[in-house]
């Protein structure tokens, strides 16, 4: 594997990119960049320099004219792949930071198994993701769905209006003030 630098602007985001960095990390990074450079090469397509890890650190460097002064070029590491291949390892790589975004996860998701090169059990073991995750993501929903009417609630959730028998003997405290 060998490192390379590609200039700024022959670099650009790639359509798989499903992660999110708050402004205050951000700026965070953003300065750590200007006081020590990369100390984390870039990941990139060979085919077009699509960055499949490292956009956020890339964008950084080619938002700031300040950054733009000292840094034309940004060290990379070079993957010759696909671009199923690519958004593969995007999400394999910040999976295991924990910094993915569940609906755009959902659509990189979906892009894979329609493109026929990873089944689901690929998907499963390769992104350590059991079947029911899966499947939330396959939906797009992203939030789990249950039976609300089958649901036991406890009795917190049930209304004071609630029909005889729905709660045990219930009495309603009354303000220690009677003009209230």
């Amino acid at each position: 594997m060998k490192i390379k630098d590609i200039a700024v602007d022959d670099l650009r985001a790639g359509s798989w990119q499903s992660t999110h960095i708050l402004r205050p990390d951000l700026l965070v990074l953003a300065r750590s960049i200007g006081e020590l450079g990369f100390i984390s090469p870039l990941t990139v397509m060979q085919r077009d320099g699509s960055i499949i890890d490292g956009y956020h650190r890339w964008r950084i460097v080619k938002d700031s004219a300040a950054l733009r002064k000292t840094i034309t070029h940004i060290p990379c590491i070079v993957i010759d792949c696909d671009s199923i291949e690519a958004a593969m390892l995007h999400l394999r790589l910040n999976r295991s930071r924990g910094s993915l975004l569940a609906h755009r996860v959902s659509n990189v998701v979906k892009n894979l198994i329609k493109s026929k090169k990873y089944t689901e059990n690929d998907l499963h073991q390769l992104l350590s993701m059991g079947p029911e995750e899966f499947d939330l993501l396959m939906d797009g929903t992203i939030i789990k769905r249950f039976d609300y009417k089958e649901h036991k609630y406890s009795r917190a959730w049930v209304p004071i209006e609630a029909p005889p028998g729905t709660v045990d003997k219930f009495e309603a405290e009354r303000p220690p003030n009677p003009d209230r």
